[in-house]
């Protein structure tokens, strides 16, 4: 079973090997515009998942061609795009411009977005290897010290010397006093 493309949205395969002559022509802001919205509309269906929507929104904005904009819809079902009513000349620059901000604001959220996760993910690495750096360090100094403790008879003779000295200096003041 094939799928039909229509003459007036063929995918970017197609555009590349019938030339089709609209490929070639220059896109303005709507039209970016235009398949943003269809892709938030995908997006909101459930069809495209959060990367797949981030990559095409880039791909969108960079478009300069209808040919770079065909492929980011060929595999989506057909929706209603979002059309915007007939306004005076003066009016569709307007339009065209809010439409160009609400692109990149939209492309700055989520470049925010994305920028607050990686930075999140890596505070909770940072963390995780402050506690597993200090856990190794406690266990480093503990076994030296049992080591020591354990295996040096000098430490115990200077500890039995030490002891026997401060006994005998008490013993010493004690007679003293008496």
């Amino acid at each position: 079973m094939s799928n039909s493309v229509s003459p007036s949205r063929p995918n970017a395969s197609a555009l590349r090997r019938a030339a089709w002559p609209g490929s070639e022509m220059r896109i303005g802001d709507a039209e970016r515009a235009q398949v943003a919205d269809r892709l938030g509309k995908h997006y909101s269906d459930g069809r495209l998942d959060e990367t797949e929507l981030h990559d095409r929104l880039d791909r969108a904005v960079r478009a300069k061609t209808m040919g770079d904009l065909t492929g980011l819809l060929s595999d989506m079902p057909e929706t209603e795009p979002a059309t915007m009513p007939a306004a005076p000349g003066g009016d569709r620059r307007h339009q065209r411009r809010m439409q160009k901000i609400q692109l990149e604001r939209e492309r700055l959220r989520l470049q925010a977005e994305r920028r607050d996760h990686k930075r999140a993910v890596r505070q909770r690495r940072l963390v995780s290897l402050a506690w597993v750096a200090m856990v190794a360090a406690v266990v480093i100094v503990a076994l030296v010290v049992a080591h020591t403790l354990m295996h040096s008879i000098a430490i115990w003779v200077i500890v039995g010397v030490v002891v026997f000295l401060w006994l005998r200096n008490r013993r010493a003041d004690r007679d003293k006093d008496s």
